[in-house]
């Protein structure tokens, strides 16, 4: 049986229950892949991005061209895939504490990437 405080406020029902709507999943999930995206295959302003990847440990071999990791992290950041998983917990522990800074932070990047799949849509290559 339920205490009194927990029928006057439901929100203390179930403390550890965050629901999350589908429009909010789906701007996390794009923003997710825009964030996990930049860090796998952009450079970004100023060769940031490379620049972080090459720290981390990064490599490119010069006769291939193909990208490769000196450590668990750096193969990490070379699968969008493995990236996702993490940067996709971030944004959902961000949203569990703060869904109204989540929103704000995640939007910028979730248009961003519907502007990216909408020019590929529409471009003629």
């Amino acid at each position: 049986m339920r205490s009194d405080w927990a029928r006057k406020d439901n929100r203390f029902a179930r403390p550890f229950c965050h629901m999350i709507t589908i429009a909010d999943l789906f701007l996390l999930s794009l923003a997710t892949w825009r964030v996990s995206s930049l860090l796998v295959n952009e450079a970004g302003p100023n060769d940031y991005l490379a620049r972080m990847r090459y720290w981390v440990g990064v490599r490119c071999d010069e006769n291939s061209g193909a990208s490769y990791g000196k450590n668990v992290i750096s193969d990490m950041l070379l699968c969008v895939w493995c990236v996702s998983i993490w940067v996709g917990l971030l944004f959902y522990i961000f949203y569990v504490i703060w869904r109204v800074g989540a929103r704000v932070v995640a939007s910028p990047f979730a248009i961003s990437a519907i502007a990216i799949v909408v020019d590929r849509l529409t471009s003629k290559e």
